[in-house]
């Protein structure tokens, strides 16, 4: 036996609700001529007759009383789970699954999730702050925000406003005991707190007449923390060279103090990157629309 045309079962249920052949049609919307031709398709595809129609009269033959029973809370259950996948494309819902580093994300995600929770209280985040790369399709996430180059990948990434650039900082004391540097390549004088997670941390790279120019700088601590780097540059311990969102707070207070911003290189690029831009969900669209608002304006 053939599988029924899901469009000629709905169209014999419409007959058979309306008693009528012309008002099934003008019910869906379609010629009466259709409606007669999914009806016989349906029969067909079944092998048995379901309706008997004469002129004046239609009737549910004993096939067709027996089949409509079965078929008419389907269709009601398909028409349900329609209405709910429209609703829940109408407004960002479910749950969103949320990954960052875990610094970034300690630092910058706080008032952004706040935000989004306000606006959308049918929400349920699932944030997962971490610095290892995580494989959003594999481990079932909905969005990453990464900083920096980004691996070929088959993923969507979305260049956002970034938080804010990379500079060197360093306290005041310190800068009047060792001096103040007004040149990149002074640094080999001087004591750096090195970013030890990254992939050249001795080499710093700043823009000179247009050009970028490398710069091995000489490590007197490295970590692989940038709050822990602000501290010991803002206790007079050396130069850091830090994402300066993580150094607002002690910049504001007089904490810390930046240099050679003249030779600073171009901020670093920041993306939302999630797997599919193809039918995407409410919840993903409503946070990356978000995040580019939010990171254009939290820059310093």
């Amino acid at each position: 036996m053939a599988v029924p045309d899901l469009n000629a079962v709905s169209a014999f249920s419409k007959v058979v609700e309306l008693k009528s052949f012309r008002a099934a049609a003008e019910a869906l919307g379609i010629p009466k001529s259709t409606v007669s031709r999914k009806v016989a398709e349906l029969e067909d595809a079944l092998g048995a007759r379901l309706l008997e129609r004469t002129t004046r009269s239609l009737r549910l033959t004993d096939a067709g009383r027996a089949y409509h029973v079965r078929v008419a809370p389907a269709l009601d259950s398909l028409l349900e789970a329609e209405r709910a996948v429209e609703e829940q494309s109408a407004k960002p819902s479910g749950r969103l699954r949320i990954t960052m580093t875990r610094e970034g994300g300690q630092t910058l995600l706080g008032p952004v999730l706040s935000e989004y929770l306000r606006a959308f209280p049918d929400v349920k985040l699932d944030v997962e702050l971490t610095d290892r790369r995580v494989d959003l399709v594999e481990e079932g996430f909905d969005v990453a925000i990464r900083a920096g180059a980004l691996a070929d990948s088959t993923l969507v990434a979305k260049k956002i406003g970034a938080p804010g650039r990379i500079r060197l900082y360093a306290s005041s004391e310190y800068l009047s005991r060792r001096g103040t540097p007004r040149h990149p390549r002074e640094l080999a004088d001087h004591d750096c707190l090195i970013m030890s997670a990254q992939t050249a941390p001795t080499v710093w790279s700043f823009r000179e007449k247009r050009k970028l120019v490398p710069v091995q700088v000489r490590v007197h601590a490295a970590a692989n923390s940038f709050l822990l780097l602000r501290d010991l540059a803002a206790s007079g311990h050396g130069v850091a060279r830090l994402p300066d969102y993580f150094a607002l707070q002690a910049t504001t207070r007089g904490k810390l103090t930046s240099l050679l911003d003249a030779f600073l290189p171009e901020p670093t690029a920041w993306h939302v990157v999630y797997p599919s831009a193809r039918n995407l969900s409410p919840k993903v669209r409503a946070f990356v629309e978000l995040l580019e608002r939010r990171f254009v304006a939290s820059a310093p």
